[in-house]
């Protein structure tokens, strides 16, 4: 009969067997139980049970031999008991040999306060001094993952985290969704307890207990905490020395620890600290580079003795200061590659470990990995089926895995995948020789014989295999791997067309991309429409280079899709979907979906749940590293840690609440994978010098590596190079020097040198990538496309930019885009060498684009500084099209903002001013760019226009995402006349402006501005109509993919009229500055006149 207790903060069951069988807390959000028993896991319900509570012993008496004593062999010698708020189970006598005997065990939970007290006294009843050379803790919480639906999983299962650091360990078990409450484990400190080992249960250890992993349905298996571990320790899966307790006849000793209800991951580190242990902070994560410093926090009450490095001629650690309250920080330099421990001594006779984790410079890692691939682990036999491929590397033999025989062999998200991250790579970084590798992979591995007989339909086979291939071609996942690969070589063609003799056209490479891309979702293909694939970050990218070489149908084929996956999660309550019921594969493409639609509600809940799958524990291989189904012992370092890093850096950058504060773990994501890349520190064997690893196995053991193709550990590493390729890929596609002023280390550079001086920042990166610059804490970023940045002094007011460009084609001149988001509003000299050579304006905060024309120098010196005129006044143009080319299919963005239109079908001809852009009103109109109005409010959209025949619901513009989404201008709506409408719930919520009909065949001056909730309507500088009552604002519509002017979201008729200087303003005009732009021959001399008009203050 189970026993209960209860508070306001805690119910629990105690079990038959003295074991927690239910742990829930008092108001959550979900009715969780928080740990495993009979009924949520009855496959474990056997004779060899070990449930929270139960406790496990390995000791002897004098110099005998080591005896095993676990309570679940002693039910014989169980006594329970409860009285008020404490339940006892005491155990002495058992008959069984491998029971409780000759020592006695008391163990007491009490409700104490807001915690659950477990205490554990042993006394040594024998004659004998009792040596317990192992007190072990099994720590069965609720993870077990299998069956159930998204609603089970996510509220009614658990993941854990653990820190075995001696006395500061704990341990913490929380949904897999983030939300929390959840629960905390911490030593009692009082007690002296501790954690030094933690064992793993495999089957090999343990045959035929449905306790091992992987057995009975539960992928995890069997954790084991050990207090003391002098014997345990034989199964090699430590990292800290390992104690045995010595009890003389009739003495004690006596552990405890608490369990805490905690609200989130603050109030982990303030209970760590209230309890009198050691709260660890660091920066920029447990794994660093050498060529880095890195600083750490330690957060306690209590005096440090000492802290020392396990390699003290290679380490050096210097005490900086301490900061209120009780924050001791220290700097720290690792010059040994690989594990280091760090320990720290405090108070009485305490101690923690923080395991680190050293890599080399991240450029010389990457470079290293790169070249390794090209020269070991291409296959170069031509007329081979191997012919191009890149293998996969096994460092146990030192050679490739050379496995073409069908299923298993290469391909799928392993084998696919390496070229995927040479390409990227190569986009950044440019060689020849490995552009080369990859259009020859590309050409030869992939498109002739992997997707041989599918170059009409381009389904990909899973895996490569001599013809005819039976591997199936439905695997979703495997397309991303390939469509991406293309769109990299694409890039590669497009930026740097003349370092190679490429084998095909940019387009044929990017329509390559798309047609993979399409058959994904058209094809007889699984894994798409409701499942988030790895590597769809690149999305909007595609669309907009689709959009850019004119394959408007095709990027417009992509957004409805596009659209149509959205659809499919955007009201799902856990947006996750993947192969598994519990994963991590589907978070950054969901995100990607989500972003793409302006949704930060599910955005939200993916970069929640990215966290919670993550450690916060000061080890470096749980520290970023999401678990999964497997637990955290294994498959450390999945992909997904840099590539869903993805979803917490862009959600740190642009809408945290707490930017500085989640920078911590959103960096450490970007690094982590880099420590996969063999420098030498996980195999020194020459030959293996530049592979990769694929997962790295926290519970190491003595049977080597888990999953495919196994085979031993290297230094607890696979040996195996697998999907590690697309963790890199996730890894260089956010690498970035990121400068934050963090609440407890002040000014820090992540990826980066940094020192301050006045109002500005100077930065040497180091990150690897060098083309992404974000300052955290003043919301500045800066990205180039090709080329690097070597310096920089940037001006926390974010209004003066200066960096040395480094050209990495010198003797090739070309353009290089630079990208600013977050400047102040304003307009800005750009100057080349100190010559000026041109001009950008910011826009609230949104992105603008300066073209930079680069030479044949190794580097230039590039400054975006203070316009030397008066600057344009906040809340101006944010584009202005005048129409006034003679020939061509783009119009240019007068504005300086870069948006420049692309025309389908229009021609051009005289116009109200100059020339004018004609549209044949059957298939002519012209493409804004995406996003174009997304951050945009009130606003003001003034045009001239000449209608020549009305067709019903054509459209002057409309900008939307489809037929939910939109706002237009028709001069007629079938019936009426014309109207503005906007909406983001479809035609029958629009919000409407209403006036009669324009005439045809006549210029008009047609103008619509948005003031708060006013909305205007002019028609030749006289207000037509207004509405006081228009809620929505062009930002109301999130992201906008289908920006026209002269055609509709709907399959409505196209506009048969012209259309002469389109101004979009991110402000109202008012009614005088209609009338100006209305009645004067508006050139760009008028609008400046319009401008100062404003600035003046008219009205």
């Amino acid at each position: 009969m189970a026993v209960q207790l209860s508070n306001n903060v805690f119910s629990i069951s105690v079990g038959d067997y003295g074991d927690i069988s239910s742990l829930r807390l008092v108001g959550d959000t979900f009715n969780t139980n928080y740990v495993m028993n009979s009924s949520n896991a009855p496959k474990q319900n056997t004779v060899d049970h070990q449930w929270l509570g139960e406790l496990m012993f390995t000791y002897r008496l004098g110099n005998g031999a080591w005896t095993r004593a676990w309570t679940s062999s002693s039910a014989d010698a169980r006594t329970i008991t409860s009285s008020g708020s404490s339940v006892q189970v005491s155990y002495q006598n058992s008959s069984n040999n491998q029971g409780i005997r000759n020592f006695t065990l008391n163990e007491t939970y009490s409700l104490v306060n807001d915690y659950l007290h477990w205490q554990m006294k042993v006394t040594n009843t024998s004659n004998q001094t009792l040596e317990i050379g192992d007190w072990g803790l099994p720590l069965t919480f609720n993870e077990y993952w299998s069956g159930g639906n998204n609603e089970q999983i996510y509220e009614t299962r658990v993941l854990s985290h653990s820190f075995v650091g001696h006395n500061s360990s704990f341990i913490t078990a929380g949904r897999p969704s983030g939300i929390g409450p959840y629960l905390l484990l911490v030593p009692d400190s009082s007690t002296g307890a501790g954690l030094e080992y933690q064992d793993h249960w495999r089957v090999e250890e343990h045959p035929g207990s449905t306790w091992a992993m992987e057995q009975g349905g539960w992928s995890e298996g069997l954790n084991v905490f050990y207090i003391h571990s002098n014997v345990i320790k034989s199964t090699n899966r430590g990292y800290l020395s390992n104690t045995s307790l010595s009890l003389a006849p009739g003495e004690s000793k006596t552990y405890a620890f608490k369990f805490y209800k905690v609200a989130d991951e603050q109030a982990v580190k303030d209970r760590l600290y209230s309890e009198g242990h050691v709260d660890v902070t660091v920066v920029p994560g447990m794994i660093f580079p050498t060529n880095l410093k890195a600083k750490f926090d330690l957060h306690t009450s209590k005096s440090i003795t000492s802290v020392t490095a396990q390699y003290p001629s290679e380490t050096t650690i210097s005490y900086l200061e301490t900061a209120p309250t009780n924050h001791k920080i220290y700097e720290l330099t690792l010059g040994r590659l690989g594990h280091n421990n760090i320990t720290v001594n405090y108070g009485n006779g305490e101690k923690t470990v923080l395991q680190f984790y050293a890599i080399e410079p991240v450029d010389a890692a990457l470079q290293r990995h790169s070249t390794f691939m090209v020269n070991s682990t291409q296959w170069n036999m031509p007329g081979d089926l191997r012919d191009k491929v890149f293998d996969d590397w096994m460092m146990q033999y030192k050679a490739k895995r050379n496995s073409f025989a069908g299923y298993w062999g290469w391909g799928d998200d392993w084998g696919l995948t390496h070229g995927q991250f040479l390409a990227e790579k190569n986009v950044q970084k440019p060689v020849a020789s490995e552009i080369k590798a990859v259009d020859d992979y590309l050409e030869v591995a992939v498109w002739t014989n992997l997707m041989e007989g599918h170059h009409t339909d381009y389904l990909v086979p899973d895996f490569l295999m001599p013809q005819p291939n039976t591997t199936p071609t439905y695997r979703g996942y495997a397309y991303p791997h390939i469509y991406n690969t293309f769109f990299s070589m694409y890039k590669l063609a497009k930026l740097y067309p003349n370092l190679i003799s490429y084998r095909n056209s940019k387009n044929t490479y990017l329509l390559r991309a798309y047609r993979i891309f399409k058959a994904l979702y058209e094809g007889p293909v699984a894994y798409n429409w409701n499942t988030g694939l790895m590597g769809e970050l690149t999305t909007p990218d595609i669309i907009k280079a689709l959009q850019e070489e004119g394959l408007t149908t095709e990027a417009n084929d992509l957004i409805a899709k596009m659209a149509t996956k959205y659809n499919n999660f955007k009201n799902t309550t856990y947006p996750y979907g993947s192969e598994y019921n519990y994963d991590n594969t589907g978070e950054e493409a969901v995100y990607t979906l989500a972003k793409m639609n302006s949704n930060t509600t599910m955005m939200s809940k993916i970069n929640a749940k990215t966290r919670a799958a993550r450690g916060h524990m000061p080890v470096w291989y749980y520290y970023a590293d999401p678990v999964t189904i497997t637990g955290e012992n294994w498959w450390n370092f999945q992909y997904t840690t840099s590539l869903a890093g993805y979803a917490m850096d862009d959600w740190t950058r642009r809408y945290s609440s707490k930017p500085e504060v989640d920078q911590r773990l959103s960096y450490a994501a970007k690094l982590a994978n880099i420590g996969a890349i063999n420098s030498g520190q996980i195999s020194s064997d020459p030959a293996n010098i530049g592979a990769v690893s694929w997962t790295y196995q926290a519970g190491k053991g003595n049977y080597g590596a888990l999953g495919l193709d196994g085979g031993p550990l290297f230094n607890g590493w696979r040996g195996m190079s697998g999907e590690a390729d697309l963790g890199l890929f996730g890894a260089i596609k956010v690498l970035s020097s990121d400068i934050a002023v963090d609440p407890i280390f002040g000014l820090y550079g992540y990826g980066c040198d940094v020192t301050e001086s006045g109002n500005n920042y100077t930065i040497t990166p180091k990150d690897g990538v060098f083309q992404r610059l974000h300052l955290i804490t003043q919301k500045l970023s800066l990205e180039l496309n090709r080329d690097q940045y070597s310096s920089a002094i940037v001006s926390k007011s974010r209004n003066n930019v200066r960096f040395t460009l480094k050209n990495t084609t010198a003797g090739t001149a070309h353009t290089t885009i630079l990208t600013l988001t977050g400047l102040a509003a304003g307009t800005y000299d750009v100057l080349v060498d100190g010559t000026k050579t041109g001009s950008v304006t910011a826009i609230n905060s949104s992105a603008a684009t300066v073209r930079l024309s680069i030479g044949t120098a190794a580097s230039y010196d590039i400054r975006i500084q203070t316009g030397s005129g008066n600057p344009t006044p906040a809340g101006d143009v944010v584009a202005r099209y005048d129409f006034n080319e003679t020939s061509g299919s783009t119009a240019a963005d007068l504005s300086g903002n870069g948006q420049q239109a692309n025309v389908n079908g229009g021609s051009w001809g005289v116009g109200r001013n100059g020339n004018a852009l004609l549209l044949n009103g059957t298939a002519a109109y012209a493409s804004l760019p995406g996003g174009l109005v997304s951050s945009v409010n009130d606003f003001t959209i003034a045009t001239w226009v000449r209608v020549n025949t009305h067709n019903g619901w054509a459209r002057l513009f409309d900008f939307g995402a489809g037929t939910d989404r939109y706002m237009f201008l028709t001069p007629k709506a079938e019936g009426t006349g014309m109207r503005f409408a906007i909406t983001v719930s479809g035609n029958g919520e629009e919000q409407q402006l209403n006036a009669p009909e324009l005439a045809t065949g006549v210029w008009k001056h047609v103008a619509v501005t948005l003031s708060d909730n006013t909305g205007i309507m002019y028609v030749d500088g006289i207000e037509a109509t207004r509405n006081t009552n228009m809620t929505l604002k062009p930002s109301s519509l999130g992201l906008t993919d289908r920006n026209y002017i002269g055609k509709s979201q709907f399959d409505d008729p196209y506009l048969n009229g012209a259309v002469d200087e389109l101004i979009i303003y991110n402000r109202a005009l008012t009614a005088q500055e209609i009338r100006s732009l209305a009645s004067v021959s508006s050139t760009v001399a008028d609008h400046k006149k319009v401008a100062s008009s404003y600035a003046e203050g008219a009205d």
